[in-house]
């Protein structure tokens, strides 16, 4: 069964040792950086990112991170459909060798859950941005109702999903 878990000095390890398949490195950042960036938000932000160890039973087999983010008046959400407020999921991966096994769809499901209990504060839609050649990233997202924007932001495709 899938479930996210806080990362911990127990699970931190395995978390880092996590591996894309050969040609996914372009399409999300380290878990390290990740991590070292949920750190930096953590000491500078009111509410910080909310990283999550994807477990199978009791095997780590994937990362994810989101954020509650405030959006400004001339933002593009906020210009474009109103969002005040969205949860921002900004990271995503599962193992190369865990891949293909339903896993990614299990852990999105489970991630969508999560946030709609506005863990961080209410908001109006969950966003993402994921690169435009990621057919795989397009495919998952839209078939949980994220439709794009049209709008690329540092060269990636943002989609929503309003709730």
């Amino acid at each position: 069964m899938i479930e996210l878990r806080k990362i911990t000095k127990d699970n931190f390890g395995t978390v880092l040792k996590l591996k894309l398949a050969e040609g996914q490195n372009k399409f999300v950042a380290s878990n390290i950086y990740s991590l070292a960036e949920a750190y930096v938000e953590l000491t500078n932000s009111e509410k910080p990112a909310l990283p999550f160890a994807i477990y199978n039973d009791d095997e780590v087999v994937g990362f994810a991170m989101m954020q509650y983010e405030k959006i400004d008046a001339d933002e593009f959400l906020f210009t474009n459909y109103g969002d005040s407020a969205v949860y921002c999921f900004f990271r995503f991966m599962i193992d190369a060798k865990h891949q293909r096994k339903g896993y990614g769809r299990q852990a999105m499901a489970k991630i969508l859950e999560y946030l709609k209990t506005f863990p961080q504060g209410e908001v109006s839609a969950i966003s993402l941005s994921y690169e435009p050649t990621n057919e795989v990233a397009r495919k998952l997202y839209a078939s949980f109702g994220f439709v794009e924007t049209g709008h690329l932001e540092d060269g990636e495709m943002v989609a929503r999903l309003g709730l």
